[in-house]
Order: structure tokens, then sequence, then C-alpha cells
């Protein structure tokens, strides 16, 4: 089963989307697609060939929340997650 098709929306306890077998630029360009997707209170799991700066601070960008972990093998597993309320100022 191709993982990279996986629903965007997951249930929290998810299924985990292993992007690490592709080249770059291709886990950022599928993880950002598939983040712009998620709806308010979803989140999204993918592991990452290697750390992913340049995608954080997308993912930052777009106002998405994101943790990160450092896998013992030099790969990331990234949870981002669109909050469920975005509270104005005004």
């Amino acid at each position: 089963m191709d993982t990279t098709t996986a629903s965007v929306n997951p249930p929290r306890d998810a299924v985990e989307i292993d992007l690490r077998n592709l080249l770059a630029p291709e886990p950022l360009l599928r993880t950002l697609g598939m983040a712009r997707q998620l709806q308010a209170g979803a989140s999204l799991t993918v592991l990452t060939p290697r750390w992913p700066h340049p995608l954080l601070a997308a993912l930052t960008e777009l106002g998405l929340h994101h943790r990160g972990q450092l896998l013992a093998d030099g790969s990331a597993r990234i949870c981002i997650e669109r909050p469920a309320h975005t509270f104005g100022t005004g």
C-alpha cells in the first residue's frame, strides 16, 4: 500500500506516513500538500529522511503546530496539527 495517499485527517492515533525513501524535495512537497488540507483540529504525522528545517519553517508560516523527534537513524518523526480554534484580536 502506498502510504503517501493516506487520509490527511486521520484520527489522533493514526498511522504515520513514511516519506523516508523519497529524495529531496519530495518529502517537503508532499508534507506541505497534505498539511495544507488539514481541517481544524486534525493532525498528520510524517517520517522524513532527516531533520526538516525548511519544512518546520513553512509549517509555522502556515499557522500549523508541529513537534518533532529526531530518531536514532538520523530520520525524524514530525507531528503536524491544525489548531481547532483560531482566536481573533478584534
